[in-house]
């Protein structure tokens, strides 16, 4: 990361520094601005995982932000980027992004990215490789499954996991499991002795949100997902899925889940080898 001290503010271009633990409620704030659902415990947990900058003003208030995650040597995701809208249209997301893409350096790096968005990413040499589809509602269980294959994880569990979604995902994301299995509950699918599938729900915005789920196939996924859904049957759920139709679509719409949002997923670099293993859903749209 830039080191702070090279950073100077002068007439009119705010200053740019790392982010920190102290800005947490005035990222909350950015968030609120923009009408986004994040919580500060999520702004703090996403920070636990990686690392951020924000943009000041002459008065040191916090006025825009940008995180970017390394899962690796590899691979890395960009996100948070947000500039308050009265101070729309001058540049800081364009300087806060070029900031993250120096601390990246040659990783790969994958972003999820509004309408809005697109244009500056596309001229940022990021091009569109996927979709994101957004659901989310009071949850209804009636078609939940209940698959033996399905049980809590265990702390013996978690190398498999990790293996699993370093197959899935293409990086190291240790770290973000770590930190996801701390703020939530993970289940995992033993086929044969042999771990094929892991679920994580965990709170987040309005409620909570199911992800990452990572599995072979969408039948695998329904059931991951499944007890999570009976945990939380009759609150506010959240499922961000790359998946467009299909079963698990179907799923979450039967779970009572509305479409809300599609956005886009943009990549720049050359993408990792990945699979069998899939990501179902994500742990959210800014890690992936």
């Amino acid at each position: 990361m830039t080191n702070p001290a090279t950073l100077t503010r002068t007439d009119g271009v705010p200053m740019v520094r790392p982010m920190t633990e102290a800005d947490i409620a005035a990222l909350h704030g950015l968030s609120l601005e923009v009408r986004w659902p994040h919580q500060a415990e999520d702004w703090r947990l996403m920070l636990e995982i990686g690392h951020g900058l924000v943009a000041c003003d002459g008065d040191d208030q916090v006025t825009a932000c940008a995180m970017w995650w390394p899962f690796g040597d590899g691979l890395a995701t960009i996100g948070m980027v947000i500039v308050s809208p009265r101070l729309q249209g001058r540049g800081t997301g364009r300087r806060l992004m070029r900031e993250l893409f120096a601390a990246a350096g040659p990783r790969t790096i994958r972003l999820t990215a509004t309408e809005a968005g697109r244009r500056l990413y596309e001229s940022e040499g990021f091009r569109v490789t996927g979709s994101n589809t957004q659901y989310q509602g009071i949850v209804d269980a009636a078609a939940a499954l209940d698959d033996p294959r399905v049980r809590p994880a265990t702390e013996a569990d978690r190398p498999a996991i990790a293996a699993l979604d370093r197959e899935a995902s293409g990086g190291d994301r240790g770290r973000m499991l770590d930190a996801l299995a701390r703020a939530g509950r993970t289940v995992v699918l033993e086929d044969d002795s042999r771990i094929t599938g892991y679920a994580v729900c965990r709170p987040f915005g309005r409620g909570h949100i199911v992800g990452p789920v990572v599995a072979a196939d969408a039948e695998s996924a329904i059931a991951l997902a499944s007890p999570h859904v009976r945990d939380r049957a009759g609150t506010f759920l959240r499922l961000d899925t790359p998946e467009r139709d299909g079963p698990l679509v179907a799923f979450a719409q039967a779970c009572g889940l509305a479409n809300v949002d599609v956005s886009v997923t943009m990549t720049r670099g050359a993408p990792p080898a990945t699979g069998p293993a899939r990501i179902f859903t994500l742990a959210n749209q800014a890690l992936g």
